[in-house]
């Protein structure tokens, strides 16, 4: 996961260093404050959470007054530090550093050096919100080696935790050692408690430390929940967006994201919640907005240092007395201005610009990503349509090739020619759909080549004419046909009727799902129960997968290490991709059983395993055989879809599948991640 940038830390200062101002300390053994300044205090808070700028100045301007009128110097300078993160929280860095000027001026002229510190915090905030973190580590060094441990123990807080901030950009490690040398009794106020655990969470979470992260998460959500008067919100959207990305809730995750009025910080989190979800368009356009609002800062950056060069300017001409030097730095002064607007213009007109290539190629990328919603949506209600008109007759090829897999059942010979007509009815209705199944599928975001569809026509069409041809040739033969050569033919009927039923199924599903959109798991069973009622209904035709030439003694058995009071969230379309792993084990087995098993993973998820008896798949085509109609025998005349259809069905419900390289008695297929 990508950093999360952590504005907020500001806020948290603010809201302890405000704190401190409202409950003093032993330790800086200051009277209670009034009701008159709690009430100042309050008008602060209220002030700086509305945004309203006019309404903030005039409360903290009031105070400020208040306390110097008190000469109570330290809450003096450290709500006038108030001010200038005020000031950086909304991006107007030029204001932040005049008043940091203001603060250092103030201080010295009144003698007030103890509270030296104070400008250094100021500059460090400054830095740290300007995106340079370095230079904010050097100016909270500083200030922490100006400051009385044992007189300013919220002095020291609010410097370890704003060092921590800096650190956390490119040193996670030491910004979480940084914390743990925050003073201990400070931590015994919940307010300052959980809004250092907040940013503990958020660096275990850039860490990549889930059991450090989750051991915070539990104590400051404790906080939040039993202590809500005196818990610190101001970094919990951000925690709440790691905790959620934890547990890949990113519906919640972006709807915390929302709740963010920092744009930069808003947008950056949805950035890696968009990265860890795999929408990596969303995520573009995301980067898009965060690069305009960089260029915004960079250009207040710009103009301040302008501006901070002019006021070093204004200083100069200040001390000199001769008006030829007033004169020359006058010039100087209007070359560099001219410079610096012409610099500032031109770097205007080309974001301008690239903005609005920008802008219109983002339109043009909806428009298409609309026009292909739209034709991809309409291709599948289509395809959709067709997969009802099939379902009828593939279930009568399946139900007849289920029923003539069985040696002992034997038709009378007056009810052949309905029985015989019905598959007949069912094979052309199939075939007059072949053509607008492959146009679907030609038309979908993976596509066919032309190869590839001779493939799909060559492995449908071949077998079902063949089925067609022998149905006719039994209903024709009606009654004069000998029982050993019936018995042939009702055999090559079976093979075929169930090759057609399910390359067709299977074909429409890889149609459907081959893009890979997710798909909802809304329904709720136990594992073990579910998988066996999915290997109970499979129908296990040997003959009709393999050979039918072939007497194989195939038998399918189930196992399980998984408890049986195990529930799962599963879709509908698992029973199609264990289908798919059966028909791939029956077709390749050469005897023995086709086991299916259920496996706790341990982390969490669970897997099925399918394995069978028979040739060991090399590793250097583990992953082709993956891939859609390939054909790893020149002999074979499958459609070569089943394993695709089965990992793009797992992709879509959220599941990953690989072929186990270290079973060397067969194949042994893993579906993982359920």
């Amino acid at each position: 996961m990508k950093k999360i940038v952590l504005l907020s830390l500001a806020l948290l200062v603010v809201s302890a260093t405000l704190a401190a101002q409202q409950n003093s300390t032993v330790q800086e053994k200051q009277q209670q404050p009034s009701e008159q300044e709690m009430a100042m205090v309050q008008r602060i808070n209220e002030a700086q959470m509305s945004g309203g700028d006019s309404d903030f100045y005039e409360a903290q301007q009031a105070y400020i007054d208040y306390l110097e009128s008190r000469q109570e110097w330290d809450k003096y300078y450290r709500t006038w530090l108030n001010r200038v993160i005020y000031e950086v929280n909304h991006k107007r860095f030029h204001r932040a550093f005049a008043e940091i000027h203001y603060i250092t001026e103030h201080i010295k002229e009144f003698h007030q050096e103890q509270y030296l510190y104070i400008p250094n915090m100021g500059l460090g905030f400054f830095y740290n919100g300007s995106n340079l973190p370095e230079m904010g580590e050097k100016f909270f060094r500083r200030a922490l080696q100006g400051i009385d441990v044992k007189k300013e123990p919220v002095a020291v807080f609010n410097v370890y935790l704003s060092l921590a901030q800096s650190l956390s950009f490119k040193r996670p490690a030491e910004a979480m050692a940084c914390l743990d040398s925050l003073p201990q009794q400070m931590l015994a106020n919940p307010m300052y408690e959980s809004g250092v655990l907040g940013y503990r969470c958020i660096i275990a979470n850039k860490m990549g430390d889930r059991e450090a992260f989750y051991r915070y998460f539990a104590k400051y959500d404790s906080i939040r929940q039993n202590l809500p008067a005196q818990f610190n919100a101001a970094n919990l959207q951000q925690v709440m967006v790691c905790h959620h990305l934890m547990q890949n809730d990113y519906r919640q995750a972006l709807a915390w994201c929302d709740s963010l009025d920092v744009p930069l910080v808003a947008t950056e989190l949805r950035i890696n919640v968009y990265e860890q979800m795999g929408d990596w368009e969303r995520a573009f356009r995301g980067s898009q907005l965060k690069d305009s609002l960089v260029h915004a800062d960079e250009r207040e950056t710009l103009e301040l240092q302008f501006a901070d060069m002019a006021h070093d300017i204004d200083l100069l001409q200040a001390e000199q007395d001769k008006a030829e030097m007033q004169r020359i730095q006058l010039v100087i002064v209007g070359v560099m201005a001219v410079a610096i607007i012409a610099l500032l213009i031109g770097m205007l007109v080309y974001r301008h610009r690239k903005n609005r290539r920008l802008k219109e190629q983002f339109l043009m990328l909806q428009e298409a990503r609309r026009s292909t919603e739209a034709g991809q949506a309409i291709r599948r209600a289509f395809v959709s349509t067709i997969q009802q008109k099939l379902k009828s007759p593939i279930n009568v090829l399946m139900g007849y090739a289920r029923i003539f897999n069985n040696p002992s059942f034997l038709l009378k010979p007056e009810e052949r020619p309905k029985r015989y007509n019905d598959i007949l009815a069912a094979a052309r209705n199939i075939e007059s759909l072949i053509d607008p199944v492959l146009d679907s599928f030609a038309q979908g975001t993976t596509g066919i080549t032309d190869e590839e569809r001779n493939i799909c026509m060559e492995a449908l069409r071949s077998p079902l004419l063949t089925l067609m041809s022998t149905t006719e040739i039994i209903i024709d033969g009606h009654g004069q046909i000998p029982r050993d050569e019936y018995i042939q033919l009702r055999a090559i009927v079976c093979h075929n009727a169930y090759h057609v039923a399910t390359s067709t199924h299977q074909l429409i599903l890889f149609s459907l799902y081959g893009d890979d959109i997710p798909t909802p798991k809304q329904d709720r069973a136990e594992l073990n129960e579910i998988v066996r009622s999915i290997l109970n209904s499979y129908d296990h035709h040997p003959s009709a997968i393999s050979n039918i030439d072939k007497d194989l003694n195939v038998t399918t058995a189930f196992k399980t290490d998984v408890a049986d009071d195990v529930i799962v969230y599963v879709s509908p379309l698992l029973q199609d991709l264990l289908n798919c792993l059966l028909n791939n084990a029956d077709k390749y087995a050469t005897g023995g059983t086709v086991l299916v098993g259920c496996h706790d993973d341990g982390d969490g998820t669970y897997s099925i395993s399918v394995t069978n008896e028979g040739p060991v798949i090399p590793a250097n085509v583990a992953e082709r055989i993956f891939e859609p109609f390939v054909r790893l025998s020149s002999d074979e005349r499958s459609l070569g879809i089943g394993l695709p259809l089965a990992r793009h069905l797992a992709i879509s419900m959220g599941y990953n599948i690989t072929l186990d390289l270290e079973y060397t008695n067969g194949a042994r297929f893993v579906v993982t991640g359920i």
